[in-house]
């Protein structure tokens, strides 16, 4: 297999662009090319809170107009959501952020835990008409929201729940939407009937009246919470709930619901802790949700950076200013195995939305039959393989995506030195989202912890129905010969590296137990490292075999270019664990001197190429606006006059299609 990578051609860049946008093709086409032609969407920087969180505002209204995505499209394209997520990604990261609140979080819990009944408010969500927020998290329950504190009681003789809010730790905290837009919120509360607590459900609550004024519901409190590091067009609020009243059928009823009659409550769903898991599992969708929308921006920092670093020029081998900066091999080290790692991620976040979709629309079928049976099956305990492994896929791609958004932020900015410190690059908005990314919709960290231990948990069951132990399991793949060269001996490494990672866990968790140490101080306190890098090495093995499948499929110069890609981004691994390896002697101390080379001759094999490449990111580039990309004329124009760091005078601003107001006559900021 070659090493030496050819130049690509225009149609097998648009092969690989179409190969990685994986689906809805048309649609993304639509969302770049409005955008393209809407000015409302061009940056703007300097300007106060309020006028930042109205202009996300009306930009999501101006996507909304167009029809781009539905809440119904859970039922029929859930693939469609992410793509128009990662269209909006490119765009503006803080209205990619509203849009997901809206139709995922807020309509995407109503249509996936509601009924009928509660389909007419779904008709409000594509338009905005009614915007919603999603109360999960509280101040003092954020990785632990099973414990929240909220309370619902159920009053029988009015048919309503009591919403209220008994603690300061149990006021609903980092609520996107809630300080200014939103009018419902989809509180999660313990729920009481009859004085038994039955777990964590979600109700719909009116947080704001539907008049010109938007007055704040009686008993609801919202609090701003301000200006953050980062998408500061996000209106995030605390709530607080002083015995709202609100219908009992508000409360979203698909697996429980409270007879009107008798009072008494009922569920398809045992367990208190499977109820909650039940009615969080649009967090699932989120965290889809949320990788799309950072790839979306990670894609716009790598061509930013790639066009700059082609454009501007630096010293030479004659000491004159004649030489791109990408020649550099710091550039390109820095650089191209980042480019390498996002296409191979893209190929398994591809993979993973269409396990999660293929999923979620067999449930809602069964949903559909079970209406029209009008029998209800009972959710049954037990192991279900296909849905853990769904949500293991959901927990494992989010933290690599955002992740790696950050690192390709952080290191776009430096590699574009001083330009790329100024805001109008783009860079910095980036590191913000990517660090919002990092933490919503779950902890990275934490959701490692749940990949870890439910990975952790089926291999020893797969491997005791083998009759062998992790252990041996492992040894067998030790034994194979140590091949860096072609792609298949590098997911050999991998899938070595993740057998003996999960048994090292493995075999250390069995022994310090056995020696009585309990399992919360051995889990928390003293092997957190290596159940991290258990959960890594999963998640990475499966986007390279993911991004590998995918080579089975192609051919001819697609082929080779993504070859030399997934080549990249193996090698990079394996020369990030080579300590591991060598550690453990499963690798010769002469291969592992190679690796490093290796990496070396693959960058500059991709860097001639490093341009025409930016191309399978699919990144239209009248949306990228950084002057350095040479978008509105290029960095070298964009500096000929003093534009205080602006793409568009404050003068042009009315005629860029943006007022600082909007249709639900809201005042003028």
């Amino acid at each position: 297999m070659s090493k030496e990578m050819k130049e690509p051609t225009p149609h097998d860049i648009a092969t690989l662009a179409h190969t990685l946008a994986h689906d809805n093709h048309t649609l993304r086409t639509r969302m770049q090319s409005f955008a393209a032609s809407e000015p409302i969407f061009i940056p703007r920087y300097d300007l106060p809170l309020p006028v930042t969180r109205e202009l996300a505002h009306q930009r999501l209204h101006r996507l909304a107009s167009q029809n781009f995505l539905s809440v119904f499209d859970f039922e029929t394209d859930p693939l469609k959501i992410f793509a128009a997520h990662e269209m909006a990604g490119i765009m503006d990261q803080s209205m990619a952020t509203k849009m997901t609140v809206q139709w995922n979080l807020f309509g995407g819990t109503v249509i996936k835990l509601g009924t009928e009944r509660h389909r007419e408010l779904l008709g409000n969500v594509d338009s905005l008409r009614d915007v919603g927020c999603f109360a999960l998290t509280e101040l003092g329950f954020g990785n632990n929201a099973v414990e929240m504190e909220t309370t619902a009681h159920y009053i029988h003789e009015t048919h309503e729940w009591d919403i209220h809010t008994p603690t300061i730790k149990g006021q609903k905290y980092w609520i996107s939407n809630a300080a200014v837009d939103a009018t419902w919120a989809v509180v999660f509360a313990q729920t009481f009937v009859n004085n038994k607590n039955e777990g964590v459900h979600a109700i719909l609550v009116r947080i704001r009246e539907p008049d010109s004024h938007r007055t704040v519901s009686k008993g609801v409190t919202i609090q701003d919470m301000g200006v953050k590091m980062g998408c500061n067009g996000v209106d995030n609020g605390k709530l607080f709930f002083d015995h709202v009243r609100v219908p009992a059928e508000n409360l979203l009823n698909r697996y429980s619901d409270v007879d009107r009659r008798t009072g008494q409550f009922s569920s398809s769903i045992s367990s208190r802790r499977g109820r909650f898991l039940k009615v969080a599992d649009q967090l699932l969708s989120g965290r889809l949700a949320i990788s799309s929308l950072c790839l979306g921006g990670t894609k716009v920092c790598l061509t930013i950076a790639f066009r700059y670093a082609h454009s501007r020029l630096c010293v030479g081998p004659d000491g004159k200013s004649d030489t791109p900066i990408m020649v550099y091999q710091l550039q390109q080290r820095a650089l191209l195995p980042l480019f390498a790692q996002t296409v191979c991620l893209n190929f398994g976040l591809n993979y993973c939305k269409r396990r999660w979709s293929a999923f979620s629309l067999r449930a809602h079928q069964q949903y559909q039959q079970e209406l029209q049976s009008g029998y209800k099956a009972k959710n049954k305990d037990g192991h279900d393989d296909e849905a853990e492994e769904v949500v293991r896929l959901c927990c494992v791609i989010k933290p690599l995506i955002t992740w790696n958004a950050e690192r390709i932020a952080t290191t776009c900015r430096e590699r574009c030195g001083g330009q790329g410190y100024l805001s109008v690059n783009r860079f910095g908005d980036m590191i913000g989202y990517a660090h919002a990314g990092m933490t919503a919709e779950g902890d990275n960290s934490v959701l490692m912890q749940k990949v870890a231990k439910e990975q952790l948990a089926l291999l020893q069951r797969q491997h005791k129905s083998k009759g062998e132990t992790l252990e041996q399991w492992f040894l067998q793949l030790g034994r194979k010969t140590v091949d860096i060269e072609s792609l298949e001996g590098l997911l050999a490494l991998l899938r070595l590296r993740e057998a003996g990672v999960f048994y090292e866990l493995g075999s250390t968790l069995e022994s310090k137990l056995a020696k009585g140490k309990p399992l919360f101080q051995v889990w928390m306190g003293e092997e957190s490292d290596t159940i991290q890098s258990a959960a890594k090495a999963f998640g990475e093995r499966v986007c390279f075999e993911q991004t590998l499948d995918i080579i089975h499929t192609l051919e001819h110069g697609p082929r080779t270019t993504l070859e030399t890609l997934l080549r990249l981004w193996g090698l990079t691994l394996v020369e990030t664990y080579l300590s591991w390896f060598l550690t453990r002697q499963l690798m010769t101390p002469q291969t592992g001197l190679l690796v490093p080379q290796r990496v070396r001759d693959v960058v500059a094999s991709v860097g001639e190429h490093s341009l025409a490449l930016c191309g399978i990111l699919g990144v239209d580039e009248r949306l990228l606006f950084a002057p350095i990309a040479g978008d509105l004329g290029g960095w070298e124009e964009y500096n000929r006059s003093d534009n205080h760091g602006e793409l568009l005078e404050k003068s042009q601003l009315d005629t860029a299609g943006f007022k600082p107001h909007n249709a639900f006559g809201r005042s003028k900021l």
